[in-house]
């Protein structure tokens, strides 16, 4: 009969055991995983001279490795956290993310050239394709934005409404720094007594970043010293204006008839004063067909 204390410590092997296949096994379930491609941009253009990085970003890699490589010429560049090819302006960046089990490895060439573009492929090392492909266009010559500076807005707008304008300046290299709003020949600022809390002056930049600013004014309960001529310069000395006038609706009321709400036009009379024989007319009517109806009857 086997003591207590023996059989104790075999059922404690057992748990060990247990215990050892369950890690095991969670282990083994982890190297199954496939690995996997965090879906990037795989349409890069740039101009010449500037820096291209083409992104690659892997889920589950485990102890395999991500190359580059270019697909025409066929050409290996790197492995893994270094380069193949023995290209100067080319390099590799690798940033693992244990928490979320991602490795990012990026190609970045400096000074792109038209030369350069292509297609690349970034693959994990392993017996199965894993493949993921972007187009590098590289182009030779950089956009022209002519100078320009527009204003547009409400021109016309009720008494008590909102006054919205926007000033779109563009520059040839660059956007302006800066955008001012005037009035009447004086310069728009917010807490001014005239603005105060019914003034706001917003600016942002549109999608092709540091080409053009934006500018966009709103005036809200607008009064009638509010109308005038507002002008729009950029810190380039270019200016453009709008003239906005502001309608008091209360004065054109005036204008309309008392009792029937009917706006008074010269020349022009009512149905009820122009045409008397119509009413004797109409009621003659009346009277034969009553007339007609009582005979038949």
């Amino acid at each position: 009969m086997a003591k207590p204390d023996s059989i104790f410590v075999d059922f404690k092997w057992i748990i060990l055991l247990l215990l050892f296949v369950e890690v095991s096994g969670r282990n083994r379930y982890k190297k199954y995983i496939e690995p996997s491609f965090v879906e990037e941009t795989t349409n890069i253009t740039v101009y010449k001279g500037q820096t291209a990085v083409l992104k690659c970003t892997v889920e589950n890699l485990g102890p395999k490795t991500v190359v580059w490589r270019r697909i025409s010429p066929n050409t290996f560049l790197s492995i893994g956290e270094r380069m193949y090819a023995e290209i100067e302006e080319m390099s590799v960046d690798v940033t693992r993310y244990p928490k979320y089990d991602r490795v990012q490895t990026d190609l970045i060439i400096k000074h792109a050239q038209p030369t350069h573009s292509g297609l690349y492929e970034c693959q994990i090392s392993s017996t199965k394709i894993y493949n993921y492909i972007v187009q590098l266009n590289v182009l030779d010559t950089h956009p022209v934005f002519e100078p320009a500076l527009t204003i547009n807005g409400t021109v016309y707008v009720n008494k008590y409404s909102f006054i919205n304008l926007t000033c779109n300046a563009t520059g040839a290299l660059r956007a302006p720094e800066d955008v001012d709003w005037f009035h009447n020949g004086i310069k728009i600022r917010q807490n001014d007594p005239h603005w105060r809390h019914r003034t706001y002056i917003y600016k942002y930049q549109q999608e092709v970043p540091g080409k053009s600013l934006v500018s966009t004014l709103m005036v809200e309960r607008s009064e009638e010293r509010d109308a005038g001529t507002y002008i729009c310069r950029s810190s380039d000395k270019d200016t453009q204006s709008i003239t906005v006038h502001v309608l008091n609706a209360d004065k054109n009321l005036q204008k309309r008839e008392p009792n029937i709400g009917i706006v008074s036009k010269p020349g022009h009379q009512t149905l009820e004063n122009s045409c008397s024989p119509c009413r004797l007319l109409n009621n003659g009517l009346f009277l034969m067909t009553f007339a007609v109806v009582f005979v038949h009857r």
